[in-house]
């Protein structure tokens, strides 16, 4: 996950319930981990929901999808005066590849990401941490494509 400052590291899982090809839904939670803990021990929590619009790309098995989900940044900081807690309203748009191989496949998405507030932690009147509301990551994961019912024919024309 980037912003202009920093680096982070995020741990993702995501569900999308739908068709192959159309739009679903979607659900996402994450944690991002500050790698700046000696100075304020900060971790962050996406967790949202929404819709993605999902496209076969050619004849293969490789598949584009573009989403947006609204949820929560649980934000959570241990400082020297205590723990920190606030919620913001979290925005991402998530853009997808995927290719299958049977029922396993991999992913590769650039996830855009907007929280509403920017975060700064000072100490005797001097910045020391601080966070923009826009970040950017990308993920590279394996997904699983569990089919539920029976696939209905498409009649043709």
């Amino acid at each position: 996950m980037w912003r202009i400052r920093t680096t982070e590291s995020m741990v993702l899982a995501s569900l999308e319930a739908g068709r192959l090809q159309g739009f679903s839904g979607t659900f996402h939670v994450g944690m991002i981990v500050a790698p700046d803990r000696q100075i304020i021990g900060a971790n962050d929590f996406p967790i949202g929901g929404g819709f993605v619009a999902r496209r076969r790309l050619g004849q293969r098995s490789l598949y584009g999808s573009v989403g947006l989900t609204a949820g929560l940044l649980v934000h959570r900081a241990d400082t020297d005066l205590g723990v920190v807690r606030r919620v913001d309203p979290d925005f991402q748009l998530p853009l997808k590849f995927a290719w299958t191989a049977g029922r396993v496949g991999l992913t590769v998405a650039l996830l855009q990401g907007f929280s509403v507030r920017t975060r700064t932690y000072e100490r005797r009147g001097v910045e020391v941490w601080k966070r923009i509301p826009y970040r950017i990551g990308l993920a590279i994961g394996l997904h699983f494509d569990v089919g539920v019912g029976r696939a209905r024919p498409r009649r043709s024309r």
